[in-house]
This record gives C-alpha cells, structure tokens and sequence, in this order.
C-alpha cells in the first residue's frame, strides 16, 4: 500500500515538476544574498573586505561540491557559477541537470559555505536560479554583463560613500568620477576585486580564488580560457 501511493504520489505530481537541463551545454547557476541590503547596513563601506572574503569562501566550498565545475565570478551578494558536462559520452551534469535540485542545493550549500567563513554574528541566507545557456559566446557574454554590473555598482557604492541621494539622482558614470574627484577621491586606485569582481577557478590542489582579474571586454582571453570548449 504504502509503496502503491508512494509511486501514485510521484508519477501523478513530482516527476511532471522534474525539469531537467538538456545535456553538452553550458549552465549557469547563480547565487543571490537575500535581504543584504539589511545583513549588510552596518558593514564597512564602500566595500567590506570581511563579506567579500566570506562570499569567495563559500563560493570554494560550493565549487569543491560541483561536478563540471568550471569558474565562478563574484561581486556584490551574488556568485554565478558555470558548470558543463562536456568531455567523455558517460560525463553527466551535476545532479543529471535537475534544475530544482541544483537550485536547492547550491543555495543550501552557499549558505552554509558562507557561514563557514564569514565570522561576524548574524543571519544570512541565499537563494538560487538555474539555465542553460546554448552558445558559448553567450556564455562570454554573460560574464561581461556581471563585471559591467560590478564596475556600475562600485562606482555607485563609492559615490554613495560621500553623497547622499538626491546629490547623485540622474548623475551619469562621468559625473559621480567628477564629483568623487571633488572630494579628493579616485575611484581607479581602488583594488581590484572591489571595481571588477573575483574569479573562482580549478587549481591544482581544488579551487582558488583570482582577485586579480582584468577586464573581460579588454583581455578576452582570460575569460575564453575558462569557458569549456564544447565536445
């Protein structure tokens, strides 16, 4: 009986809910903080080195998880991380490409990757979103919209460091330069990982963090050379 409806149960509801990911493509999953503008108000700013060490901790540790793990890019709350099941015929995506279980899991896993690594008390939670990207000069194109997201949202948390609202409302990316140089202030000698965001990468002996990335629209081939060839 309890095997009987246990398959009732399934066949009727949760197998039509299973959407899986067609496989030999690229997958994006991408992990948001949810509610940081809260978790993060009392933090350092422009820019907290604290959270941002947190956030690559826990992107390690996911990425440790993750079959056909190939990069990962941070910036502000979020982490997207690509996955491929490219390479041999038998090669499977990461949970056969179920995209709840890798939504699920992946938030979890972040979740508690960060609050492995991140010290400061407090209570913070991610939530994730998966798809599948056919073309791999999509895929490029992706990550050039996140790190122009990331040079846009730097710019504004370091404007936002010395003025308020209404002073930088309708202010174009030239204007908040001019006005932070008013106060002394140069948002080019800023770190790196602060104006374009890190990269989570394989290494050697498991995956390493790069601080150091260049622009994605200036050096094209740091990017192609992390992005997985198809078969």
């Amino acid at each position: 009986m309890n095997d009987e409806l246990g398959n009732r149960i399934k066949s009727y509801y949760e197998d039509p809910a299973r959407v899986l990911l067609p496989r030999k493509t690229w997958v994006i999953i991408r992990v948001d903080g949810k509610g940081f503008h809260t978790f993060t108000r009392d933090l350092e700013r422009p820019y907290s080195q604290a959270l941002a060490d947190g956030l690559d901790g826990a992107a390690v540790f996911v990425a440790g998880q993750m079959a056909g793990f190939a990069m990962a890019y941070g910036q502000s709350d979020e982490y997207s991380f690509l996955l491929s099941d490219f390479g041999r015929d038998e090669s499977r995506m990461w949970f056969d490409g179920a995209v709840q279980k890798l939504a699920s899991v992946t938030a979890s896993l972040f979740t508690a990757g960060f609050h492995r690594s991140y010290s400061d008390a407090g209570y913070a939670a991610f939530d994730a979103r998966v798809f599948a990207i056919p073309n791999r000069r999509e895929v490029e194109r992706y990550f050039l919209w996140r790190q122009a997201d990331a040079t846009r949202n730097s710019l504004n948390m370091l404007a936002s460091a010395h003025y308020n609202h209404a002073e930088l409302l309708g202010k174009s990316a030239s204007e908040k330069h001019d006005l932070l140089h008013a106060k002394g202030e140069n948002w080019a000698k800023w770190p790196a990982d602060f104006k374009r965001g890190r990269v989570v990468r394989p290494g050697a002996k498991g995956a390493v963090v790069d601080r150091e990335i260049p622009v994605f629209a200036r050096e094209a081939a740091y990017l192609d050379g992390l992005i997985p060839l198809p078969d």
